[in-house]
C-alpha cells in the first residue's frame, strides 16, 4: 500500500521565524518515524516530502508505505514539536488537519474490477487497472481518533478478499455483528465525557513511556479491585471455576500449537533471552556510559533468538496443562486466572484507556463434552449480563467477528469441529461517542470446538468428543464502560460499587502533576 497526504498542523498563534527554525530541526529528524519499524523496512515508514509555514499553519506533504503510515506520522510529529517549541516559544498545537489523503492498494485487475460501484462512507473510491485509490478529504483530529481511515481500509480489503474471508465467516451460523440481547439503563445517563480525557487531569492515571501503557494511581486501582471482586463473586464463582495461577511467559512452541502464529503473528510481544556472557555485557555497559545512550545495535548481538511471547490471550497455559493427556469428559475441568497482565501489540491502534497494549482480565477456561462446554459458555455470559443489569449499565451482546483462535486465518485443513457460534461479545455503551452507537467490549465468550484439543493431542479415555471454551472478563474495559456511563463522582455511583470501593484514596500530591 502507498499513502500520500497533504495536511496541516495548526498552532495556537502565528509561527515566528525563530520557532520555525526549531520546528524544522524536528522535521528533519527522520528517526521520529522509525520507531516500531522492522529492520529492512525503513523505506516503508513516513517521509516528509515538503513543508511550508503560513501564518498559524505548518503545511506538510507526506508519503509512506505500510509502516508508520502517513496519517500516523503527522500525529506522531505533535509530541516532539511541542517538546521542542511549546515552553520555549509559548506556543501550542490546536489541531491536526488532513486536507487530502490518498491510499493506494494494488490487486489483480480482475479483483479490482469486482469492486466496481463500491461505496465506502466518508471517502471516495477510484478504480484504475491494478490500483484501488481511497480518497479522504478534510479530516480533523476527531476523525483520526475515530479511526475512520483504518476502518475504510479494512472495509475495502475485506471486500477485496471476500473469496478468502476469515474462517469466522465460514464457520459462524449466525452473521457476525448480529445483536442477540440488549439492556437499556433504567436511569437517565447524563454523563457524556470521554473517561480517558478526564482520568489524567483528575490524577487517576498517568501516561507511562511505553505505548499503550498507563500508571493507574490509587483511586483507579481501588476501582479495579472492586470490579475484580464483583466479577469473581457475581460471575466466575457462580459457574464453579477453580482459581489457578497461569504463567505469562509463553514458549513459541505453545503459540505454534495454538496456530496463533498463523492468524495474528504481528499482534504479540516477542521475548529474546539474553546470552549469559558477562564480558560482552560489560562492553555494552561501558559503551552506554560513555555515549550516554543505549547502544541498541550492540544489545541485539547479545540477545538470543525470540523464544517466548508475553501472553496475548491468557488461556494458553490451560491447553499446555492437558498436552497429550487422557481426560474424562464426565469430570470436566474449569479453571480461572486473574494473576497478571495480558499483552497485545496494537501498534497504531492503541488509544485511550480502552485500547491498550497491557491490560487486566479475569480469564475462565474449561474443557468437557460439547454440551457441557456450550452450557458453561452461556452461563459465563449470562452472569456478566446480570451484573451489568444490577449496576444499571447499558449494554448489548452480539455475535463476534474475531474469535482470537480464528482471527486472520483463511483455511482449516484438519477437519476440526467448530461450534455454530464461536464467539459472543458483550459491549457497554459509550455515551460520549456522538456520531455512532459505540460500545467497549467487556466480556468475550468463546467456544473452540476441537481446535485446541487437536493441536495439543488431548483425548478422552473412552474416545468421546472433547471441546474447550474460554471467557475473558476485561477488567480494564469494564472500568472504562462504567466510568463512561457514571463518571468520576463517587456520589453518582451505584451503592454496590460504593460498598466495594469504600473510601476513595487520595491521589499522589506533586507540585507539577496532575
Amino acid at each position: 500500500m502507498r499513502f500520500e497526504l497533504e495536511g496541516r498542523i495548526i498552532f495556537s498563534k502565528d509561527v515566528s521565524e525563530e520557532t520555525q527554525k526549531d520546528i524544522i530541526e524536528v522535521l528533519e529528524n527522520g528517526d521520529i518515524f522509525l520507531k516500531g519499524v522492522p529492520e529492512g523496512k525503513e523505506n516503508e515508514a513516513s517521509k516528509i516530502e515538503g513543508y511550508e509555514f503560513e501564518g498559524k499553519d505548518l503545511k506538510l506533504n507526506m508519503t509512506s508505505g505500510t509502516y508508520t503510515r502517513a496519517h500516523e506520522g503527522i500525529v506522531r510529529l505533535k509530541k516532539p514539536i511541542m517538546e521542542k517549541v511549546g515552553r520555549k516559544h509559548q506556543i501550542g498545537i490546536r489541531d491536526v488537519a488532513i486536507d487530502t489523503y490518498v491510499v493506494t492498494i494494488t490487486a489483480t485487475p480482475s479483483k479490482v474490477a469486482e469492486l466496481k460501484g463500491l461505496k465506502v462512507p466518508e471517502c471516495e473510491v477510484e478504480l484504475d487497472g491494478e490500483k484501488i485509490k481511497i480518497l479522504f478529504k478534510n479530516l480533523g483530529d476527531g476523525e483520526l481518533k475515530r479511526n475512520i481511515i483504518d476502518r475504510a481500509i479494512k472495509f475495502v480489503k475485506t471486500e477485496l478478499d471476500k473469496q478468502e474471508q476469515d474462517l469466522t465467516f465460514e464457520v459462524c451460523k449466525i452473521a457476525p455483528g448480529t445483536i442477540v440481547s440488549d439492556y437499556k439503563a433504567t436511569r437517565e445517563i447524563t454523563f457524556d465525557k470521554d473517561p480517558t480525557e478526564l482520568a489524567e487531569p483528575y490524577g487517576w492515571v498517568k501516561r507511562f513511556p511505553g505505548r499503550g501503557q498507563w500508571f493507574y494511581t490509587a483511586p483507579m486501582a481501588k476501582l479495579f479491585r472492586a470490579f475484580e471482586s464483583l466479577i469473581v463473586e457475581e460471575c466466575i464463582e457462580k459457574v464453579g471455576f477453580d482459581e489457578c495461577l497461569f504463567p505469562k511467559l509463553i514458549p513459541l512452541d505453545v503459540m505454534y500449537k495454538m496456530r496463533y502464529l498463523e492468524g495474528l503473528p504481528e499482534g504479540m510481544y516477542y521475548v529474546c533471552p539474553p546470552k549469559r556472557e558477562p564480558e560482552m555485557f560489560r562492553d555494552f555497559v561501558n559503551e552506554m556510559m560513555i555515549k550516554k545512550e543505549i547502544p541498541i545495535d550492540k544489545l541485539k548481538t547479545l540477545l538470543r533468538d525470540p523464544g517466548y511471547v508475553l501472553a496475548p490471550a491468557q488461556c494458553e497455559p490451560f491447553y499446555t496443562f492437558f498436552d497429550h493427556e487422557l481426560v474424562d469428559v464426565d469430570s470436566p475441568s474449569k479453571f480461572f486466572d486473574k494473576s497478571g497482565w495480558t499483552y497485545r501489540w496494537e501498534g497504531g491502534g492503541a488509544k485511550g484507556l480502552d485500547r491498550v497494549n497491557e491490560f487486566l482480565r479475569g480469564e475462565c477456561v474449561w474443557m468437557g463434552s460439547p454440551e457441557f462446554v456450550e452450557t458453561v459458555r452461556d452461563d459465563t455470559l449470562k452472569y456478566a449480563e446480570k451484573l451489568a443489569e444490577k449496576l444499571d449499565l447499558e449494554y448489548w451482546t452480539e455475535v463476534g467477528d474475531d474469535p482470537f483462535y480464528l482471527e486472520g486465518r483463511k483455511n482449516e485443513d484438519r477437519g476440526i469441529e467448530f461450534p455454530d457460534v464461536p464467539k459472543y461479545e458483550m459491549r457497554l455503551w459509550l455515551p460520549h461517542v456522538k456520531d455512532e452507537r459505540k460500545g467497549v467490549a467487556v466480556t468475550s465468550a468463546n467456544i473452540h470446538g476441537t481446535h485446541f484439543v487437536e493441536g495439543f493431542g488431548i483425548k478422552d479415555y473412552k474416545d468421546r468428543k472433547v471441546w474447550t471454551g474460554c471467557t475473558g472478563y476485561g477488567l480494564s474495559r469494564w472500568l472504562i464502560g462504567f466510568l463512561a456511563q457514571y463518571g468520576y463522582n463517587y456520589e453518582d455511583w451505584p451503592e454496590i460499587i460504593q460498598k466495594k470501593v469504600g473510601k476513595l484514596p487520595e491521589i499522589p500530591k506533586l507540585i507539577t502533576w496532575p
